[in-house]
């Protein structure tokens, strides 16, 4: 074929162009037995299915699930990486100016968008399971639009109300969609006065759009042939079966979606592994409601020159069988879909590397036989075979009953012989070790890392664990990159652009427990953010996060210690991020409770002030200290002699003073001595006067006494004479 410069496709030959790359991309997969039969075989033996190893008879039928043990210790180190702190996912803007807004950006993607409006971390553990069993694991983001409606039925509005209810009705956007009017009478003073009073339902549309992010099964992922990566490919679709009432909704013709074929998964002679098994499963072929029927759909992206201006990606919705596909919708590609690839062991020039399955389904294929012929070897050992003579057993039957201790009559010994099995049975467990260890290199993980197999941890040291532990360790650390690089960054960055390109509406969301206003309308200014991904500090535990952590901070805070805060190494921003992940190790959920952004009020990242002088050296600093030391001691020797003459002084002046006042009152003390030795003096000599005065007055009273006594007694004795004159 020429080339025709400026010459579109038609509609037939894109259609022609997707058939032939689905059918080609299909045919190399479920056509190529190192791709479609491993992943079978993967995916049975994860499940514990082994028919490729059917049991005899009457042997054991046991299975080791190999795989499924050690894939299930890989997811949670896996998911640990990724989802131990609060954002899987980082945008990041060479902007100073718009750190705030990409900062709100990164908290709804991660906050909302990945865990609230999809299912978040168990998203990550069904992507992870496909890659590690089925090679290529495929997350799948679109926008979806959906409105959700909501009748209020509104009852008593009067005439002079229903004009101002239909102007708030039409600002608020939505509709009167039933309305009726009835009169009342009303009774007034003035008589009876009839009037209207009118009945709406109003109806308010609520947008509930939102990009939608899920797994898509590995089957149902199409990418073309030549394809080395999923960024080259001509053609990269999801071909599934879609509900034909969900095609109508979306505003496809209800004529095409009739004539659209049932959707089959069928590829020859393999049938889908994961949804049921196409003989048991439902079928609503004829189904009494047609908008069930599941109908045959493809979407995706496809590079061509559609509209004759060049190549470039278009997205297309096409209906019914790869070989003819009918073309539904075709538009210039701008994020209406999006595909993200995790290879967890990848090969060089071609999407479908490898996956820990594949060594672990070889390796539980032989745990499987050794195990059986154990068991088998072990209920041989303990119920041999016996060998009987039949002639000389009186009843045959007696030989069916296995009951301990049940009788068998004979009719002479050694009728009945045990045929001795050897046991070998402990021979195969070394084996099997050995095996154990195979796959605990294939997978990364062992029993000993995973803290089940405390016997293994006893004989060794804590350096010899450490170090078993960091190398088994390695392939996870290695995977997880891988998945950080490629699918994570390409899921993460096609969310962002299609919500920037579809969500022309404000959400008020929940962001860190507070209401959070999110228009993507006011990113337009914002270029393609780019994103990075938190993997964490690798596989340990939280104590080694923890100890890694607090070195660094330690290290971090001498360096802002030693250069100063404004030094092109530590910034405070990156102290307060160390500090952050700390209390995330330790399971805080919100650690911005405890350490706050440094940043201003107004978004930018805070500094402090402007520094000082230069420090001086040590030897200055500590030159300096000596002579302060010694001009302290001076001055401290001189205020303290100062003080002491002072004291001196005050204490003579204060021991004269003292002196003074107590010769002053020893003389006071002499003089009133004096005075007291006249004052007695002229007292004793009063007293004398006294007493000699009484003493006198006392003679005159007695001489008195005496008188008056011998004047009574003369008088006595004159009496007497007279009577006795009588």
């Amino acid at each position: 074929m020429n080339i025709e410069p400026g010459k579109p496709l038609t509609q037939e030959e894109v259609e022609r162009l997707i058939s032939a790359e689905v059918v080609a991309g299909r045919e190399y997969v479920f056509g190529a037995d190192n791709i479609a039969a491993e992943r079978d075989r993967n995916y049975d033996y994860y499940r514990g299915i082994m028919n490729d190893l059917p049991a005899a008879a009457g042997r054991s039928r046991v299975v080791e699930h190999t795989v499924a043990n050690y894939i299930g210790l890989m997811k949670p180190n896996l998911l640990r990486i990724f989802t131990s702190g609060r954002n899987v996912a980082e945008y990041v803007s060479l902007k100073q100016d718009l750190q705030p807004v990409v900062k709100l950006i990164t908290r709804f993607i991660n906050d909302v968008v990945f865990r609230k409006d999809n299912r978040g971390e168990l998203l990550l553990g069904d992507w992870a399971e496909d890659a590690l069993v089925q090679k290529v694991g495929v997350c799948m983001y679109w926008w979806e639009e959906r409105w959700e409606s909501k009748d209020e039925i509104l009852e008593g509005i009067p005439d002079e109300g229903m004009l101002l209810l239909a102007q708030q009705v039409q600002a608020q956007g939505a509709e009167i969609v039933e309305h009726t009017a009835s009169e009342v009478i009303a009774q007034t003073p003035l008589g009876a006065v009839a009037s209207q009073v009118h009945s709406v339902k109003v109806r308010t549309r609520v947008n509930k759009s939102k990009c939608c992010i899920d797994v898509i099964p590995p089957e149902e992922f199409v990418v073309s042939r030549s394809a080395r990566t999923l960024e080259d490919a001509v053609l990269k679709a999801h071909r599934t079966g879609a509900l034909a009432g969900d095609l109508v909704r979306a505003g496809y013709p209800a004529e095409i979606v009739n004539e659209l074929p049932d959707y089959e998964f069928q590829y020859e002679d393999r049938p889908q592994k994961y949804n049921q098994d196409p003989t048991t499963a439902q079928s609503r072929g004829e189904t009494v409601d047609p908008m069930l029927r599941r109908v045959a759909i493809t979407r995706g992206i496809l590079t061509c020159d559609y509209d004759g201006t060049g190549l470039k990606d278009w997205y297309f919705v096409s209906g019914g069988h790869d070989s003819s596909p009918k073309l539904l919708e075709i538009a210039p590609y701008n994020s209406q879909i999006g595909f993200a690839d995790f290879c967890p062991e990848p090969m060089p020039h071609t999407i479908y590397g490898r996956c820990p399955a594949d060594r672990l389904s070889a390796i539980q294929k032989i745990q499987t036989v050794l195990i059986r012929q154990m068991n088998d070897n072990l209920f041989l050992s303990n119920t041999p075979q016996r060998e009987v003579v039949m002639d000389w057993i009186v009843k045959p039957d007696q030989l069916m009953n296995m009951a301990p201790g049940a009788p068998v009559l004979v009719k002479q010994p050694g009728a009945i012989r045990e045929i001795a099995i050897p046991f070998v049975a402990d021979k195969v467990l070394t084996a099997t070790q050995y095996y154990d260890g195979q796959a605990e290199m294939s997978s990364g993980v062992s029993r000993m890392s995973a803290g089940l197999d405390p016997d293994v941890l006893q004989n060794q040291s804590a350096t010899a664990a450490a170090n078993q532990q960091s190398a088994m360790m390695g392939r996870i650390e290695m995977i997880a990159r891988i998945w950080a690089q490629g699918g994570m960054r390409k899921l993460f960055r096609g969310v962002f652009r299609c919500i920037k390109a579809y969500q022309d509406f404000a959400r008020v969301v929940q962001i860190d427990g507070a209401p959070q206003t999110v228009d993507p309308r006011q990113w337009q200014e914002l270029e393609d953010l780019d994103v990075n991904i938190n993997t964490g500090l690798g596989t340990g535990n939280r104590e080694r996060d923890f100890m890694v952590l607090s070195a660094i901070e330690q290290t971090q805070k001498e360096a802002l210690t030693q250069l100063g805060p404004n030094n092109p190494i530590v910034t405070f921003q990156k102290l307060v991020k160390t500090l952050q992940l700390k209390a995330e190790a330790a399971g805080i959920a919100y650690p911005e409770n405890f350490f706050g952004d440094a940043v201003n009020p107004d978004g930018t990242p805070w500094t402090p002030p402007e520094p000082g002088p230069p420090q001086p050296t040590p030897d200055a600093v500590i030159f300096g200290q000596v002579e302060k030391y010694k001009a302290d001691t001076k001055v401290k020797t001189d205020s303290i002699k100062i003080a002491s003459d002072e004291r001196l002084k005050l204490a003579q002046m204060q021991n004269d003073k003292e002196i003074a006042l107590a010769k002053a009152q020893l003389d006071a003390a002499i003089e009133a001595e004096k005075l007291g030795i006249d004052r007695a003096k002229v007292l004793v000599d009063a007293a004398k006067v006294d007493v000699d005065s009484k003493a006198n007055e006392d003679r005159k009273e007695i001489e008195t006494t005496k008188a008056d006594a011998a004047l009574a007694k003369a008088a006595v004795a004159k009496a007497g004479k007279h009577k006795n004159a009588t």
